[in-house]
């Protein structure tokens, strides 16, 4: 058994069967043996999966594009706060930062950028990635949204694959009857998922907001800490945006019949691993984003949703082909090709632009539409 099964397994015997979420969060984040506190590679080749910064910089160039333009919309303050929440390698910070000293010197006088990082390796690994920056001074590493300033701040709370990160209450619809799944020890002190009455009246309240059930006989996540955390970012955040980029889809999708076992994935270098109770903090666990809930409840906390579009569509509105039609040159051209292949990878199906989204929120003000199309054409509901 390894050391984090044991923690988990004493725990259990001690105050009885845990929900899944508690679940994940020990698995994910328990601050010695977790799989994101732990040293080794999580993004990339040599890690367990891909992130869209990983792929290219063009990627961050598009951010930054975008970033910009929600500046000047909301009447270019004099200090803009860009708060990456769980930035990963921090590769994506340096990447938006480079192309706004590029491309945008007036913005990159009023920009700081925030990363709220809990794991501490990751941590380590963002300072050490960004401490050769020529932006190195911009960098900062607050301990959360709040302590930025304690009377709020301005700009944009950018979060690229976080949200399905979140430990989830796992259901299951039984009889007519909605029950959760807890992790609870068999007789060979095995982890194994045992149904009882939920742990919470939050999760009945979570569906009744979407006015949805999970079809009979399957089961569905509960995100519940995604609610936290919009009204953390609605209570801290005073005029700007919100700019969420995940996989995922709506309700009406993620509860239907023909999701058997919901969306709950492992990944352990590159491949899927079909039990998420294995191997408790060596591979990664995350669940599709409802993006119906997240509207929803940023509705509920004072964030105005600008709308839902893929995330294909929002860098094509953003001009990512531009960065390589500029070029009339024929020739063959290594930097060229290499940007096209990362286009391919981030736009094309089969890619990484299949399943993910892009939402956007603001918050203090009523926006125009937005360059990437995300409040005007090419969105689209989550309902």
């Amino acid at each position: 058994m390894f050391p984090l099964e044991k923690i988990i397994a004493d725990e259990i015997r001690r105050a009885g069967a845990m929900t899944f979420a508690r679940f994940m969060e020990l698995a994910l984040y328990h601050p010695q043996y977790g799989y994101y506190s732990t040293p080794q590679a999580k993004i990339g080749r040599a890690g367990d999966f891909y992130t869209a910064p990983s792929v290219s910089p063009l990627f961050g160039a598009m951010l930054a594009r975008q970033i910009e333009e929600m500046w000047r919309l909301a009447g270019r303050p004099q200090v803009w706060s860009i708060v990456e929440c769980g930035p990963g390698t921090g590769k994506l910070a340096g990447d938006i930062m480079e192309a706004i000293i590029q491309d945008y010197p007036d913005f990159y006088l009023v920009t700081e950028y925030h990363l709220i990082e809990i794991s501490p390796g990751l941590k380590a690994q963002q300072q050490q990635t960004l401490a050769a920056h020529q932006a190195a001074a911009r960098f900062n590493w607050p301990d959360s949204l709040a302590a930025l300033n304690p009377n709020g701040f301005n700009g944009c709370v950018l979060a690229n694959e976080l949200v399905d990160a979140f430990p989830v209450h796992l259901v299951q619809q039984n009889n007519g009857r909605l029950e959760e799944l807890f992790v609870a020890l068999d007789q060979q002190d095995r982890f194994i998922l045992q149904a009882a009455k939920p742990s919470t009246p939050a999760i009945a309240a979570y569906f009744e907001m979407q006015g949805i059930k999970p079809a009979e006989g399957r089961r569905a996540e509960v995100n519940l800490y995604a609610n936290h955390w919009l009204n953390e970012v609605s209570r801290c955040l005073n005029l700007g945006f919100v700019l969420l980029i995940d996989y995922g889809a709506a309700a009406a999708d993620l509860y239907s019949p023909h999701r058997l076992n919901g969306t709950i994935r492992s990944f352990h270098q590159h491949k899927l691993i079909a039990d998420p109770l294995l191997n408790a903090g060596g591979q990664d666990i995350t669940a599709h984003v409802n993006f119906t809930a997240l509207i929803k409840q940023g509705q509920r906390v004072g964030l105005k949703p600008l709308g839902l579009i893929t995330q294909p569509q929002f860098l094509i509105n953003l001009g990512i082909f531009d960065t390589v039609s500029a070029h009339n040159d024929y020739t063959y051209n290594p930097e060229i090709a290499k940007k096209t292949m990362a286009i391919k990878q981030l736009v094309l199906p089969g890619g990484m632009g299949d399943i993910f989204k892009v939402l956007l929120f603001s918050r203090g003000f009523d926006s125009p539409p937005l360059l990437s199309g995300v409040a005007k054409n090419g969105a689209y509901s989550a309902n």
